[in-house]
């Protein structure tokens, strides 16, 4: 059994997960290659818990974990206005941006590796980015809405204030990046040294995403969600989830 505590990441599809992979890949799979390195597990929620305390730092995206069943850990959160991922979501899922995007007939197992709900609405032989190109936005991020789900069922269920965890809005991080990876990197209770490196790898990650601007990157801007929602998006939304804004602060 490790003598500290396990140190885990958790946050959402669509928000900062690429990116966070990329430093803590780099920090831990590279720079200090002799450490038990990096992993991150998607959503397998339970190959997480089997294995994630093989690795130095372990991340797994859109769930809620038990953290009777983890031990003693350190835990750093990403969030994000629900209503920028559902708007960031749609627009990258309609390209089919992720193979699971493209798969005919899914089912919920199908989505497994992004926890995702199947809407309704989908047609037979049909694949998610063909449903969001045939029908229009408005009914295209209520498709989103359907499709994130779990994963705001599962913001709901995080303690508000625990000392094992660390949350941190995406709001907050772009623009600060190196101050919001030194303060992660502290709380996990890295050395001076791994803490230097991360800071400046997140730096260097940082600054390649602004200037490539890749397809993964849409636009990282926050309140995207007031240019696309439609009053009728926007009731759905809340009458879904009518408590999830303030339970994250916003």
């Amino acid at each position: 059994m490790a003598s500290h505590p396990r140190r885990i990441h958790c946050s959402y599809h669509k928000c900062l997960t690429v990116y966070f992979g990329k430093v803590m890949n780099a920090l831990f799979n590279r720079w200090f290659f002799w450490s038990r390195g990096f992993h991150h597990f998607n959503s397998r929620i339970e190959e997480f818990y089997e294995q994630s305390a093989n690795y130095t730092l372990a991340s797994v995206n859109n769930h809620c974990l038990d953290l009777d069943r983890i031990g003693d850990c350190r835990i750093t959160r990403f969030v994000r206005d629900p209503r920028d991922l559902i708007v960031s979501g749609y627009f990258y899922h309609k390209r089919a941006a992720e193979a699971w995007c493209d798969i005919r007939n899914p089912s919920d197992s199908d989505w497994m590796v992004v926890n995702g709900t199947v809407p309704n609405g989908i047609q037979p032989n049909q694949t998610f980015a063909e449903y969001l190109q045939s029908i229009s936005k408005e009914d295209g991020l209520i498709a989103e809405i359907d499709f994130r789900h779990k994963h705001f069922e599962s913001m709901m269920r995080w303690p508000n204030e625990d000392p094992r965890i660390l949350t941190l809005q995406y709001e907050k991080i772009i623009g600060a990046e190196q101050i919001a990876f030194r303060d992660m990197l502290r709380f996990y209770g890295f050395s001076p040294m791994t803490v230097a490196v991360g800071v400046a790898l997140s730096k260097r990650y940082s600054a390649e995403q602004r200037s490539s601007r890749t397809k993964h990157i849409r636009n990282p801007q926050p309140n995207q969600w007031k240019e696309h929602f439609t009053p009728r998006v926007e009731q759905y939304f809340l009458s879904r989830f009518p408590d999830l804004l303030a339970k994250l602060g916003y």
